[in-house]
């Protein structure tokens, strides 16, 4: 009688499939996304309207067909010119981890020829046949698809600088805490000196920092999240106006209107008397 023996398995590198993926097709009005950083690879594609896109001091005006790829812990924003589609990938880089060593040290070309976004735009529309589907072969199909995309952006579009020598990249590390203490607490009242001893240098050196490395003075990037905030609870509920100014930490009526109606072309009263006009009846 033949004895089969188990045999143990000893995986010389194991691939950790386990992460999360945000790739779908946007169809939005006025959205707006004030400047922010990620540790994801992140990629749009215009599909129709407009989007003012922003990648540290660069500024695109996007439109049907354009595509932009912004490299993980760059800072970024857009706002939609009124109604825009759009389909959105962001990918962690855990998603490389055993794969791709070098991924943290990646840069990705930004914006992309009409001819490039035309062959990449390929690969996504495939990828979307297989994204909704709850079929488990249909997932394999998806995965298989999403590496032979990043398969073709690491083999044609790949810079060869290294994040790791750029000084956009240690600007953007330098200032990232005090982002993300202002993202915190941009409903409370912010001390300037406050933020300015997270990175351990004066309030003026602070302010010089963060005009260097993001185009925008610190008030103008607080007021930019008190905007976002105020504009996506004044879309999706019917509390009080003043109520909502409140919650956002907004205590100059007047300058705050000055700088939305920058952003959105309107107020915030015309703004949801137009929403109530196009809700059904």
């Amino acid at each position: 009688m033949n004895e089969y023996k188990h045999e143990n398995i000893l995986h010389k590198r194991h691939f950790a499939l386990q992460f999360s993926i945000r790739f779908e097709v946007v169809d939005d009005v006025n959205f707006y996304s004030p400047f922010h950083w990620h540790n994801h690879i992140e990629l749009l594609y215009v599909l129709e309207g407009k989007i003012d896109f922003k990648v540290e001091q660069r500024k695109y005006l996007l439109s049907e067909g354009d595509m932009i790829i912004v490299n993980s812990e760059v800072i970024h924003s857009s706002k939609l010119c009124g109604h825009a589609k759009y389909i959105l990938l962001q990918v962690p880089l855990s998603a490389f981890e055993g794969i791709y060593e070098e991924i943290e040290n990646v840069v990705f070309k930004e914006k992309l020829s009409d001819s490039e976004a035309e062959e990449l735009f390929s690969y996504l529309k495939k990828m979307l046949k297989f994204v909704d589907d709850q079929n488990q072969e249909n997932r394999v199909k998806f995965i298989s698809l999403f590496y032979d995309f990043f398969y073709q952006l690491l083999n044609s579009y790949q810079l060869e600088n290294k994040k790791s020598t750029s000084a956009s990249y240690y600007g953007i590390n330098r200032i990232s805490p005090v982002m993300a203490y202002v993202e915190k607490e941009f409903r409370n009242k912010i001390s300037l000196k406050e933020a300015a001893q997270i990175i351990n240098v004066s309030p003026e050196h602070m302010c010089r920092l963060f005009k260097k490395y993001t185009d925008m003075t610190f008030n103008e990037y607080l007021m930019s999240l008190r905007i976002s905030a105020f504009y996506q609870i004044l879309q999706n509920s019917n509390q009080k106006i003043s109520v909502i100014l409140e919650e956002c930490g907004i205590t100059n009526y007047k300058v705050f209107i000055r700088e939305f109606k920058k952003t959105f072309g309107k107020t915030p009263e015309k703004l949801r008397s137009e929403r109530e006009q196009l809700a059904p009846a």
